[in-house]
């Protein structure tokens, strides 16, 4: 129809509504010169009984024609529930077909670790080193990340660190307060990750994450633990699953990165795990697979290296 159209109609249902109400009143007029009467009712009752009565036959008169002449008036009348529900059905399937087009077009996800690589800012020096620092690694990232991802369908990223935004940017990650507490303390890392997901022909976005680079665990140190049942068929890869998992746990607790404790390195050979096995299946009592930090872990170990040992649980 249109928006001219609509304002069309607007007037005419605004025009037939004024013809109803001057109908009516003079209906209800002439009813009241003739003193009709109406049910015994006095002659002024009888002219407004008329008068509104007129006026609803003639506004039926007009609805019955309307439906009759047209298939919208009567889809509006009849079936304007479910319309209204097929348009919210469509809609939804518009929305989850656009998100599927969307996730099917993601080249990169956020938080994904572009760049293996990090980079260790030392305690020791000046804010100038720093900064260079950092501008030779942010070159670095943006080579590698474009040399990546642009054949992969994202535009290249145009920046480089001799650029005054980027540099004021270089300048505002390094002065950041928890920056500076950290620095104070020691030793900063800084890698790469993604800020947002990344669709096909959106331009290259990345951010720099900063951990303090402290000692997580002490080699050797007891990180989880997981008890078992002595004398049942335990199935070990489960077990030793449910144990890392509390081991990236305790990392992330402790200020892991969390690009480091997905997979934890665990150097494990079949017969070792057989033996494992054997021992909890043919023994009594309780177990308990203890998981410990093969070395000393810092978040520039860039992993977490860990061995498996199997000790009587305490009672």
């Amino acid at each position: 129809m249109g928006i001219l159209g609509g304002i069309g109609l607007v007037i005419a249902i605004t025009l037939f509504a004024g013809g109803i109400a001057y109908i009516g009143d003079r209906v209800g007029h002439q009813v009241g010169r003739k003193r009709l009467t109406l049910f015994g009712l006095r002659p002024k009752y009888t002219s407004t009984i008329v008068a509104i009565g007129t006026g609803m036959l003639i506004a039926l008169a007009l609805q019955l024609a309307a439906l009759g002449a047209s298939q919208y008036v009567r889809a509006a009348f009849f079936r304007l529930s479910d319309i209204s529900n097929r348009v919210n059905e469509l809609e939804a399937q518009a929305k989850a077909l656009n998100q599927q087009v969307r996730q099917n077009n993601v080249v990169v996800n956020r938080d994904d670790l572009l760049y293996q690589p990090y980079l260790l800012l030392s305690a020791n020096e000046s804010s100038a080193t720093r900064l260079a620092n950092l501008s030779t690694y942010f070159d670095a990232v943006v080579a590698e990340v474009n040399h990546d991802l642009v054949p992969r369908g994202l535009k290249a990223f145009k920046g480089r660190s001799t650029d005054p935004s980027v540099r004021a940017r270089l300048r505002g990650f390094l002065a950041d307060e928890k920056m500076q507490a950290w620095f104070s303390q020691g030793p900063v890392l800084v890698i790469t990750a993604s800020d947002q997901n990344l669709f096909v022909n959106d331009p290259v976005h990345f951010d720099f994450k900063s951990y303090q680079d402290k000692l997580i665990f002490r080699a050797h140190e007891p990180i989880a633990g997981e008890e078992v049942q002595g004398g049942t068929a335990i199935n070990a890869q489960i077990a030793f699953q449910q144990l890392l998992y509390g081991v990236g746990q305790t990392a992330l607790d402790r200020g892991m990165p969390i690009y480091y404790v997905r997979n934890p390195v665990v150097t494990l050979t079949p017969a070792q795990v057989q033996k494992i096995t054997d021992t909890i299946r043919h023994g009594k009592g309780r177990f308990r697979i203890v998981a410990l930090a093969r070395s000393d872990v810092y978040p520039h170990t860039g992993g977490l290296p860990v061995e498996l040992a199997l000790v009587k649980a305490k009672t």
